[in-house]
């Protein structure tokens, strides 16, 4: 496999964090937590062991820092799942635009700490790596 394709790394790093925020729920078991941890920590490592290609250079920045994305979610998504713990005593729910949480199957009503959790694990990372 030709490493020197950025379409690699900033593909892994887009579909890697899309699906850990679509699937943010199994995140609430440790176990799977520390395992997907680990294993977005390996893309990242991947990402920065290619970082001085040449070939991986982008006009603005470098294609291998988008394999941070998925552990910049999952750093976000724990920090941001704590403090709403705490905040509002129950589990962050994701919404969609115009979404209820009976939509969910969930036992409680959608607030704004929902749509900011929601928000802030989506957009964070990427303006995170943008940082880079």
């Amino acid at each position: 496999m030709d490493l020197d394709h950025q379409s690699i790394y900033i593909s892994l790093g887009v579909i890697g964090q899309m699906i850990l925020w679509l699937f943010y729920k199994i995140l609430k078991n440790k176990k799977t937590f520390f395992i997907l941890l680990i294993f977005t920590i390996l893309i990242a490592l991947f990402g920065y062991l290619n970082i001085n290609r040449e070939s991986l250079k982008m006009v603005n920045g470098n294609a291998a820092t988008w394999t941070f994305l998925p552990l910049f979610f999952m750093i976000y998504h724990w920090i941001f799942r704590n403090l709403f713990l705490i905040l509002f005593g129950n589990e962050p729910l994701m919404t969609g635009y115009m979404q209820s949480s009976w939509e969910q199957g969930e036992y409680r009503r959608l607030h704004t700490g929902d749509a900011a959790f929601t928000v802030l694990t989506l957009f964070l990372p990427f303006l995170t790596t943008l940082l880079f």
